[in-house]
Parts: C-alpha cells; sequence; structure tokens
C-alpha cells in the first residue's frame, strides 16, 4: 500500500521556541512507510481505529489515541487504510541530547537514553498532555509555555514509560527561590521570558523549577504569567484602552490570541466584559 500524495495533508515544523524537537501533523485517506528508524525518540498519538504498526518483530493494531513510543534507531513501519474518514496522527521526535538532559534532571544524577519497552501506552492523561502541547506549538505561543510543556511531556513520559521507573528528587526548601520567580513574573508579566530566565533566577534546574513551582503556585510558570496578563488587562480595559491596545501592553502576539485567554480563563470574551463595565450601575450615595 502506498501513500496517495494527492489525498495526503502533512506538516512538519520545528517550534521557534523548542527548536531541539521536530513536530509532525498528518492527514491521509491511506497510509504506509517503508521500513525506516529515526535517530530521535518519536512519540506519537494515532487518531482512529485503523492504524497497524510494525516493530521489534510484532504487528500492533494501534486503538485510537494511543500514544506510540519508538525508541531512537529501531526499525519500524506504520499504516492506515480507511474508506469513509481519515487517518490522522500527530507527532513529536525528540532529541536524545534532550531526552537525556530530562532524564537526568528527574533522576538527580547522570542517566543515559531510557528504554521503551511497551511501544504502546494507554494512559489518557499522558496522550492529552502529548497533544495539548502539540496544539499549543501549532498556534501561537509565548516561548515560556512552549519550553515549560515539553520538559513536563518529556518528563511524564520519562517517569511513566520508560523501563527504570524514575522518581523525581524529594522538594526540599524552595519556597525562597520560587517567590524570587514569582516576584519577576509579576514585575516583567508582559516580556517574552524564557524558562531559562527562571532557572537562573531559581537557581534549580528547569525540571525542579517547573515541579516545585506548580506544587508551590497551583500553576506551571507559564500559566500563572497569563493569569497576570489577563489581571492586568481588566484594569486597562477599565481605564478606556482599547482592545488591540491592551493586547499589546500585556505582551500578548496578538488580538485574537489575547481574546482566547480572556475568554477562556473568564469566561466572557474582552469586548463583553469592556461592554458590561460601562453598563456597571453607580451606588446611590
Amino acid at each position: 500500500m502506498k501513500t496517495k500524495l494527492a489525498d495526503a495533508a502533512v506538516k512538519i515544523w520545528r517550534p521557534q521556541h523548542a527548536q531541539t524537537i521536530e513536530l509532525v501533523r498528518g492527514t491521509f485517506t491511506t497510509y504506509s512507510t517503508p521500513l525506516h528508524f529515526h535517530e530521535n525518540l518519536e512519540i506519537n498519538i494515532k487518531h482512529g481505529s485503523a492504524w497497524e504498526f510494525y516493530y521489534r518483530g510484532t504487528k500492533h493494531y494501534v486503538p485510537a489515541n494511543t500514544l506510540v513510543l519508538i525508541q531512537p534507531g529501531e526499525v519500524h513501519q506504520s499504516s492506515c487504510s480507511v474508506d469513509d474518514s481519515n487517518c490522522i496522527f500527530r507527532g513529536l521526535h525528540v532529541d536524545s541530547t534532550l531526552l537525556q538532559q530530562v532524564t537526568t534532571e528527574v533522576a538527580g544524577r547522570e542517566k543515559r537514553i531510557p528504554f521503551f519497552p511497551n511501544p504502546l501506552v494507554s494512559d489518557r492523561d499522558l496522550s492529552e498532555l502529548v497533544a495539548s502541547f502539540h496544539a499549543a506549538c501549532e498556534g501561537v505561543s509565548p516561548q515560556l509555555e512552549q519550553q515549560s510543556r515539553v520538559l513536563d511531556v518529556l518528563a511524564q513520559i520519562v517517569m511513566r514509560c520508560a523501563d527504570d521507573r524514575l522518581s523525581p528528587q524529594p522538594l526540599g526548601k524552595e519556597r525562597q527561590p520560587i517567590a524570587r520567580v514569582r516576584d519577576y513574573l509579576q514585575e516583567h508579566y508582559a516580556d517574552d521570558i524564557s524558562l531559562e530566565q527562571l532557572v537562573q533566577i531559581a537557581n534549580l534546574s528547569a525540571f525542579h523549577l517547573n515541579r516545585v513551582f506548580r506544587q508551590t503556585v497551583g500553576l506551571p510558570p507559564h500559566a500563572y504569567q497569563t493569569q497576570i496578563r489577563i489581571a492586568r488587562a481588566k484594569t486597562l480595559l477599565r481605564k478606556g484602552w482599547s482592545i488591540a491596545q491592551v493586547a499589546h501592553a500585556v505582551g500578548f502576539a496578538s488580538q485574537s490570541h489575547f481574546g482566547w485567554h480572556f475568554k477562556r480563563l473568564l469566561g466572557v470574551t474582552p469586548g463583553q466584559y469592556l461592554k458590561d463595565s460601562k453598563n456597571l450601575i453607580e451606588p446611590q450615595t
């Protein structure tokens, strides 16, 4: 079976702020690859139920939304054929150096690239985490979000799927480092902050910072920054600033991106919020 190129839609790209990974999205009516291998870890999510996967001498039938993990350097083949729908997949190719770095940070000591014994992983939370990261990189997202998300995805895959099930180091007294990071995010909420900047401020590894910040604050750093931006945006809207002015002032890449986050967090669009704020009845004195 050969891929019908006329019926195929494929996109391969590297996120602007996470250049050590490659993303793939494909939609086909029929699809088949030759036997091949990748030098990097391949992480796929197959949508639909018509996928077959040949790996380590065995043919696997891949259930819908199952995570597929392919070890660097191992030969494999995928195929899909359906009559009334499309074969859809999302994929990540992870640089081996980054994979080893994350594994070392999770373990707290030098580690080699992990081995993944099971190529098919039925883990709904993990699949949703991968899909969410993939979707974030298809749109416009700040570098802190892309860098935090890819770190979270890889750390969870290493901890849940590797043969050597690693446990992160116990949390210590990180209250002051996290307080410094929160202060920095409060002060520089409109800036395009990198995870490396926060690592330098906290003097923690990227994985440890992400983990401790989420546990201490309740949100990862990029989500915390977005919350601050929306809070500041509300103040500016009430002062009469236009939506476009506010979106730029608080650090969003576009007005549509600002509007999406505003409604996601508050349940109303910036325009609705602005209109309702103007229509408030002042209390009688």
